[in-house]
């Protein structure tokens, strides 16, 4: 049975008690191998192989549904290899192939690792990829169902991580009414910038994109990785030709539209 430890605004999760499973560049081809046991901390360790295209190992565990419904963080505490691991969450209504939300947690060769890793942070990837368009990790927080760990440094040899624990820092800001008014602003920066784009006016696509998010991205309904998302688009566009910078802002507007009610 999982347990929970309520500390106030942090939550607990013996980890040791999710139903961990490895899945390997096996599935692809690769040969990479790997194990993992749990007693009073999780174990995971294996050998990273380059060979036959391959270059990944993972595990992964289902988490009861809404586990996470009032994250805002998660802090880990590790001991690690010196590796860089990707620290993984899934949602179940964001299907993508060989993808999850991830951020990559660098480790300690000696000793333990803590880190704590807002949800805002978690950005979606698939075939190691980013994946835009995707809704922000954090726009439906009922819906993330899996956590996991994946190493894809692609550097062959041996490695061994352990969870040590995973504790979920409370206090998510609900979302704010206004979120159908925020889709609805972005839905109409789509219908000016599309035509201009086609008509081969990029750069009047682009300030159209940047108006709206500009506008938006302090709205209240926005969550804080919907409004990341947004910095980083606006952020990034600048040193882009017109066209590049139009289609990452259409990305970010995507995403929050990918969340808009229905």
């Amino acid at each position: 049975m999982l347990l929970y430890i309520l500390m106030s605004q942090l939550l607990a999760i013996s980890a040791e008690d999710l139903k961990w499973v490895v899945v390997n560049d096996t599935v692809m081809g690769g040969v990479s191998t790997s194990s993992v046991s749990m007693d009073d901390s999780v174990r995971f360790i294996g050998e990273l192989s380059l060979e036959q295209n391959g270059g990944f190992t993972s595990m992964r565990a289902p988490l009861p549904r809404q586990a996470m419904e009032e994250t805002r963080a998660v802090r880990l505490t590790l001991r690690g290899d010196g590796r860089a691991y990707d620290f993984t969450l899934r949602r179940r209504d964001v299907p993508m192939r060989a993808g999850s939300y991830r951020v990559s947690v660098p480790t300690q060769a000696e000793g333990l690792t803590v880190v704590e890793i807002p949800l805002a942070d978690f950005r979606p990837t698939s075939f190691g990829r980013p994946v835009a368009g995707a809704p922000a990790l954090d726009a439906d927080l009922s819906r993330i169902d899996e956590v996991g760990f994946l190493l894809a440094d692609k550097q062959a040899g041996s490695f061994a991580l352990e969870l040590v624990s995973m504790e979920l820092l409370l206090g998510a800001t609900p979302r704010a009414a206004g979120h159908r008014q925020v889709a609805e602003a972005l839905a109409e920066a789509v219908t000016i910038g599309v035509p201009l784009f086609n008509q081969g006016d990029a750069a009047g696509c682009q300030a159209a994109y940047t108006q709206a998010l500009g506008q938006l991205r302090v709205h209240p309904a926005l969550t804080a990785g919907e409004q990341a998302l947004i910095d980083e688009a606006l952020a990034d566009a600048e040193s882009l030709s017109a066209a590049d910078a139009a289609w990452v802002l259409r990305g970010a507007i995507d995403s929050v539209l990918a969340s808009a009610p229905r």
